[in-house]
């Protein structure tokens, strides 16, 4: 169970936002309010259906399978197909709702018409505030030759080309990276607008846009036995319904009941008075069955110690499992036949801290004649406080046991999950990143300043990988190849221009 906020810690892309745009828009929410809070009140309003476009888009970039992958910089193919046209969505369906918030309310400072806030008139007029970074990432021949002009692409570069003949090239590699920059900013605008509304705005009976609503009571209610599948709303007859649909895998016809009524409760109190009635559709054992809450009685409860209390909210139901109803059951509802044993999926704990060191993921693969294993690739990402490299150096190499033993630890969990056999370990190669970011900002592009280090156990009769430009330890039986770019940035950017 977890919330949308959480996302923004757990989950990529959402977890790379970008700092300084968080910063600076809750920051111009909080003065907006303060200084300009009818114009603010009045733009959401107004444009809450525009917010929750924004939002819906957003959330299904950020559900691509694009963000962690690791492209080649001659892959026009990726470019086409997964860059080009969320690029636009992004700018046209997603940024442009946020910085038009921005420039209303300076053009209402300034006594200005606020008509016309088209995606270029809004860059231009921010261009020379506090938003100045949204500069970099927009790039309006690009923009038009995606939307109506054309395109061009060669082996690592495309030409963008307007309907006026302009012509703007951009080598694959420079366009993923504002890709990449243009989404965290959106994601950072994104969150500080929700958290903006959770502190202040939701005092204000502000809604939260549609879809936010929709994902928080999909994300708040779901747990290893009771999993929300989707949440609407819908009108029938003159009332406004929320229909929540759940698969149920409960133990208990208490247990059913309790996490219905958590749900039921939590939705009514988020959606704040927006909806009649709330609908739960809930499929157990292949069995369906419904009940419904009146949402002013559910928020008029206080005081609830049992869920028997909420029992009285309820307006309608169908083989439902309160008491009264027990028997119009199906046998297989009957709380004697529930399901016990429910085995959730299984997955690697992605989240575990080595003394200074993050652990992000494993590679690995067995050898021609599957008698032992080779560990291609074992992710960690340095989070401590020192910035001084030789001491990060020093801190990698009295960290090294315990990397070596926490991969094979991994390596040995991953056999377990996938059903493979346990086969001897022969080679071991440890990435150590210094900053935690996306998959391809790890490792495409030649070696980036980011990786730190690799650190290589090899007990096959082939050679060890060297970095290019890398510096060779020998230490403990290990080979550290130390990364010239980690300590020289900016030969990398001499040849690997952002622009």
């Amino acid at each position: 169970m977890e919330n949308l906020l959480q996302r923004f810690l757990t989950s990529s892309p959402e977890k790379y936002y970008n700092q300084e745009a968080y910063n600076t828009y809750f920051d111009f929410l909080s003065e907006s309010l303060r200084k300009n809070e009818a114009e603010l009140l009045n733009f959401l309003t107004d444009k809450e259906e525009a917010i929750n476009i924004s939002y819906k888009l957003l959330e299904t970039i950020n559900d691509k399978p694009i963000h962690e992958c690791q492209v080649k910089d001659t892959d026009a193919t990726f470019i086409d197909e997964y860059i080009n046209y969320n690029y636009l969505q992004l700018l046209d369906g997603v940024l442009l709702i946020y910085i038009q918030l921005a420039t209303y309310i300076q053009l209402a400072n300034e006594n200005k018409q606020t008509e016309n806030l088209d995606l270029y008139t809004c860059i231009g007029k921010l261009s020379k505030t506090r938003f100045n970074y949204l500069l970099p990432v927009y790039e309006h021949t690009v923009r038009n030759g995606i939307g109506h002009g054309k395109i061009i692409y060669w082996e690592s570069k495309a030409d963008y080309i307007d309907k006026k003949n302009n012509k703007s090239t951009l080598y694959y590699y420079q366009f993923i990276r504002k890709f990449d920059l243009l989404l965290d900013i959106v994601n950072g605008f994104t969150l500080a607008y929700l958290a903006f509304w959770h502190k202040k705005l939701r005092l204000r009976k502000v809604n939260m846009p549609r879809q936010m609503l929709f994902q928080e009571i999909k994300l708040n209610n779901t747990l290893p036995t009771w999993k929300v599948l989707s949440v609407i709303d819908q009108q029938v007859l003159e009332k406004k319904q929320l229909a929540i649909n759940v698969n149920s895998f409960c133990s208990s016809q208490v247990e059913l009941r309790d996490e219905a009524i958590k749900t039921a409760v939590h939705a009514s109190h988020l959606a704040s008075g927006r909806f009649d009635e709330i609908y739960l559709h809930i499929t157990h054992n292949g069995y369906h069955g419904y009940v419904k809450f009146d949402t002013k009685a559910l928020n008029s409860i206080e005081g609830a110690i049992s869920s028997d209390d909420f029992i009285p909210a309820v307006t309608d139901s169908l083989e439902w499992f309160f008491h009264g109803f027990v028997e119009n059951m199906p046998a297989s509802m009957d709380s004697n036949a529930f399901v016990y044993n429910v085995n959730p999926a299984n997955r690697l704990d992605n989240e575990e801290l080595i003394d200074a060191f993050l652990y992000k993921d494993i590679y690995q693969y067995v050898n021609s004649y599957n008698d032992y294993m080779l560990i291609k690739d074992a992710r960690y990402v340095y989070s401590g406080v020192e910035r001084d490299k030789k001491r990060i150096i020093n801190l990698i190499k009295a960290s090294l046991p315990k990397l070596l033993a926490h991969t094979r630890r991994k390596s040995k969990e991953l056999n377990m999950v996938n059903k493979h056999p346990q086969i001897p370990i022969k080679y071991i190669c440890i990435s150590v990143y210094e900053d935690n970011k996306r998959g391809r900002a790890l490792r495409s592009n030649g070696i980036k300043p980011n990786l730190i280090c690799t650190i290589q156990y090899n007990a096959t009769t082939t050679g060890s990988i060297k970095l290019m430009d890398s510096k060779i330890e020998h230490f403990q039986g290990v080979v550290f190849n130390w990364n010239h770019y980690w300590r020289n940035a900016e030969a990398y950017y001499r040849m690997f221009p952002e622009n």
